[in-house]
């Protein structure tokens, strides 16, 4: 199973991934930096941090060829106040 390497990168830095994990593919691959995107808006969030400013994670594969960008950030709440707002999906 090949291994991936998620480097997340903000306007200020790049923080590299050193571990990386395996996946079956770079689809699933995507789908790990989706949630790891999600779970860095979540955790900017709790601590009133920017999560309007776009961040990447960038895929790499084991000899450090750059595979993907996944790029995110919080998008607006739409909705009527009703309770029934969504966020758009924001991954791209």
């Amino acid at each position: 199973m090949p291994r991936y390497f998620f480097h997340y990168r903000t306007d200020e830095e790049l923080i590299r991934d050193e571990a990386g994990s395996d996946h079956p593919d770079l689809e699933a691959a995507e789908h790990q930096a989706a949630e790891l995107g999600k779970a860095i808006i979540d955790r900017l969030a709790g601590q009133n941090g920017a999560v309007g400013l776009p961040r990447t994670i960038e895929i790499t594969d084991a000899t450090g060829e750059e595979l993907l960008y996944v790029v995110f950030w919080a998008g607006p709440k739409i909705g009527d106040g009703s309770g029934g707002e969504i966020t758009p999906a924001t991954v791209h």
